[in-house]
């Protein structure tokens, strides 16, 4: 009797394991970069950094910020503005799976924002030059120079608008 009892037990721990795994909110950066922060605040000591495509869990919110488990067991917070969630279809068992578009997609391309779109314009527009705006998305910006730079102009908390 006490064997079967524990597998009552196991058996239903199983099955709360598998039903938080499906019910857990799993996301997806969506940003070239971004970093997983050791507080929910902008300026906060950087945990991580996050790429496009690195996939995080849900593990708690904050003031607009999203508490995370990056798939290296990482915790740390992130801006929900940097990430979409993932939708898993599980009635396409045995039925092609419908592609999905989430409400980012759908947003960039009401904008007309999309590769097909940007490469069309290239080729219509030659005359312009992209070099600079590639130059723009490398151009790396430390925490601190931030800091310094709202210190000096006095701005946000440090005796600026709110």
């Amino acid at each position: 009797m006490k064997r079967r009892n524990r597998f009552i037990v196991l058996a239903g721990a199983l099955f709360c394991v598998f039903v938080m795994l499906l019910l857990a909110e799993t996301y997806v950066i969506k940003v070239q970069s971004t970093h997983l922060k050791k507080e929910p605040k902008f300026f906060a000591q950087t945990v991580a950094v996050l790429k496009n495509g690195d996939r995080v869990e849900k593990i708690g919110a904050e003031t607009g910020w999203l508490k995370v488990r990056t798939m290296n067991n990482l915790i740390g917070w992130i801006h929900p503005s940097a990430v979409r969630t993932i939708k898993i279809n599980l009635l396409a068992m045995n039925q092609p799976v419908k592609s999905q578009t989430s409400a980012d997609e759908i947003a960039l391309a009401g904008k007309g924002f999309n590769k097909q779109v940007e490469e069309s314009f290239k080729a219509r527009n030659k005359e312009i030059s992209f070099v600079w705006v590639d130059r723009m998305l490398k151009i790396k910006v430390s925490t601190n120079e931030i800091l310094a730079f709202l210190k000096k102009g006095k701005l946000g908390e440090y005796g600026g608008a709110k």
